[in-house]
């Protein structure tokens, strides 16, 4: 309920109604409507998990031609399969205070890998001179905006054809990165 209709969109009364229980009993579980929102969160956020071969590729610096493939994979599937936690994180950045500590905690240590795995890459010169922030946070936002683009013009809640879109995005990424910068000519 709350990825659908926000934090301050659902009621406490609801969330019991839907889950067959009092009002009251809720309360007895979790003090505070927060509360309940930010398990609801955690629990889908505890999984979401680099698999083991893209994180031994990240630490290892296997060739960005492999890695970029494996993340984009990566993003829109779990963008695609669980689109109400994308709804969540949305949910939580705009109406609830505490957001930062609980991406951080969740999201960071995926950040840190991937964005850790650009800067070593464009320092060994297997990608561009780049930001490594702006390229993770490129790669994660251009997967996250093109889903809920696909949503509002198809109208459809239907998750999109991710076994097509991840390879897309793997070569669209893998060109943008591996650009060099074009000498100037004066």
């Amino acid at each position: 309920m709350f990825s659908r209709q926000g934090f301050k969109g659902t009621s406490t009364r609801d969330i019991a109604q839907l889950a067959g229980v009092n009002e009251a009993t809720l309360f007895r579980y979790f003090a505070r409507k927060a509360d309940l929102f930010w398990a609801a969160a955690e629990s889908r956020l505890n999984r979401l998990k680099l698999g083991r071969e893209l994180q031994k590729g990240l630490a290892s610096d296997r060739d960005p031609d492999v890695i970029v493939p494996m993340l984009a994979t990566f993003m829109v599937e779990n963008m695609s399969e669980h689109p109400e936690l994308m709804r969540l994180l949305y949910v939580a950045r705009f109406e609830l205070p505490g957001a930062d500590q609980v991406f951080r905690e969740h999201l960071g240590p995926i950040f840190d890998a991937v964005q850790a795995y650009f800067s070593r890459c464009a320092a060994k010169g297997l990608i561009g001179d780049l930001d490594p922030t702006v390229a993770t946070l490129g790669l994660a936002g251009a997967v996250g905006a093109h889903l809920n683009l696909h949503q509002l013009f198809t109208g459809s809640d239907e998750p999109w054809d991710a076994q097509n879109a991840a390879p897309v995005y793997a070569q669209l990424w893998l060109n943008a990165l591996q650009q060099r910068p074009k000498l100037e000519h004066k």
